[in-house]
């Protein structure tokens, strides 16, 4: 299993962690994602791993950022 850890910016509500997390649960062999509100942390666990720049660019087409 692979997993990254990074944090999000521009989380303000429940409903940016929803649009963010089903946003990465599309992507190729994830298999679980978290993300804390208050902090923007998040997590996502991979069958394979992802580069950090697929997820920026997911992110990025919901309104969000990622920094590693």
């Amino acid at each position: 299993m692979n997993e990254l850890t990074f944090t999000i910016t521009n989380l303000t509500c429940d409903a940016c962690i929803k649009l963010s997390t089903m946003a990465l649960r599309k992507l190729p062999g994830v298999m679980d994602v978290s993300v804390e509100l208050s902090t923007g942390a998040a997590r996502v666990a991979s069958t394979e791993p992802i580069s950090p720049s697929v997820i920026t660019e997911v992110l990025k087409a919901k309104g969000y950022e990622a920094t590693f």
